[in-house]
C-alpha cells in the first residue's frame, strides 16, 4: 500500500482512458502528457495501460508499505530524479514538492496503482466524478494499493536524454487545419501561426485559454459540432481554447486548426505565461511525428 502524508496540489490517477465514448458525452481523460506517462510505466516494466499518478504543479508525498520500484516523468520536481527506476525502501517517503519547469510529473510504482476499473479505465473523471478509486483527487491519508507485477523487468538505464520531450516553453505545437477553417478569411491560418499566444491560468485538464494580442479573428458562427483533444476554438472575444483530454463532447465555437497528437504531451506541459506558437503540418508529417513518438517507447535504451 502506499499512504498519501500529502497529496499536493492537484494528484488523480490516471492511465489512458477512455476513448471512443464521446458520443455518450464522456470524455477520453487519462494522462494529459500521454507521453511521460508511457515512458514512466515503461521503465518500471509496467504495461502501457497501467495506472499512475498524475501530478500538477506540486507533487504529493507518499509512503510505501514495503520496497517498490518507481519512476518519475514529465515536469521536473526537485523531490527525486526523473526519467530513471528508483528504488525505494519499505517504511521510507517520496517527497516531490513543486513540480517546474513544467506543470505535470507523472510517478509510476511497479504493479500499477490497482484502483477499480469503472468504464473500462482506472482514470479519475472530473467532469463525471467518478474513476480514480475515489472520484476525487486523492487527499493525505488515502491509501492506494499497488497491483501485482508484471513479466518485464524495470529499466537499469535512465531514459535517454535524446528520447524526451522538453518541459520548458516557449512551445511550438504543430497544427493540422481545423474541421471549420472555411468559416474563417483565407488568411486566418497564416495570421494564426505567425501570432505568439500566450497561456493565461485559465488552463486545467479540459483545456487551455490562450491569449492573442494583436490578433482579431472573425469566424462564421456554426451549429454545434463534436469536438476533440487539440482543437482550436476561437472564441468570440478573440481568444483562443485549445481542448485537452477532459474536453467536452460537443462545441459551437469554430475550430481553426488542430494540435496534432504527439505535440499535446507539451501543451500538458505549458504553464501560465508560457508563450505558444503554432506551426501550420501537412497530415503525413503529423502521422510520422506521432510514430516518432510511439517508436521511441518501443525500443530497449
Amino acid at each position: 500500500m502506499i499512504e498519501l502524508l500529502d497529496a499536493g496540489r492537484w494528484t488523480t490517477v490516471q492511465d489512458r482512458g477512455r476513448p471512443g465514448l464521446e458520443r455518450y458525452g464522456i470524455p477520453p481523460g487519462g494522462a494529459a502528457d500521454w507521453f511521460a506517462a508511457a515512458v514512466a510505466n515503461r521503465i518500471v516494466g509496467n504495461p502501457p495501460d497501467a495506472a499512475l499518478l498524475e501530478c500538477t504543479a506540486a507533487g504529493p508525498t507518499l509512503r510505501f508499505d514495503a520496497g517498490a520500484v518507481v519512476a518519475l516523468t514529465g515536469g521536473y520536481s526537485a523531490g527525486a530524479p526523473t526519467w530513471q527506476m528508483l528504488r525505494i525502501a519499505g517504511g521510507s517517503s517520496l517527497a516531490l514538492g513543486t513540480i517546474a519547469p513544467g506543470l505535470r510529473t507523472y510517478i509510476a510504482v511497479r504493479g500499477g496503482i490497482d484502483v477499480p476499473l469503472v468504464l473500462g479505465s482506472r482514470s479519475f473523471c472530473q467532469r463525471g466524478t467518478f474513476g480514480g478509486g475515489f472520484g476525487r483527487p486523492v487527499q493525505r491519508s488515502d491509501r492506494l494499493a499497488v497491483g501485482r507485477l508484471g513479466d518485464h523487468e524495470p529499466l537499469a538505464a535512465p531514459w535517454p536524454e535524446s528520447h524526451r520531450l522538453p518541459a520548458r516553453g516557449p512551445w511550438e505545437v504543430r497544427v493540422i487545419p481545423g474541421p471549420q477553417l472555411d468559416a474563417f478569411a483565407e488568411d486566418a491560418l497564416q495570421r494564426l501561426t505567425a501570432t505568439a499566444c500566450r497561456v493565461t491560468p485559465e488552463i486545467d485538464r479540459m483545456g487551455l485559454r490562450l491569449a492573442t494580442p494583436g490578433l482579431r479573428l472573425q469566424p462564421r458562427e456554426i451549429v454545434t459540432v463534436p469536438m476533440t483533444a487539440g482543437a482550436i476554438q476561437v472564441i468570440p472575444s478573440g481568444g483562443l481554447i485549445v481542448l485537452h483530454v477532459d474536453h467536452q463532447s460537443t462545441g459551437g465555437y469554430p475550430v481553426i486548426a488542430t494540435v496534432i497528437s504527439a505535440d499535446l504531451p507539451l501543451l500538458a506541459q505549458a504553464r501560465p505565461g508560457d508563450t505558444v506558437r503554432f506551426r501550420s503540418v501537412e497530415q503525413d508529417e503529423a502521422a510520422r511525428a506521432h510514430h516518432r513518438l510511439t517508436g521511441w517507447l518501443e525500443l530497449d535504451p
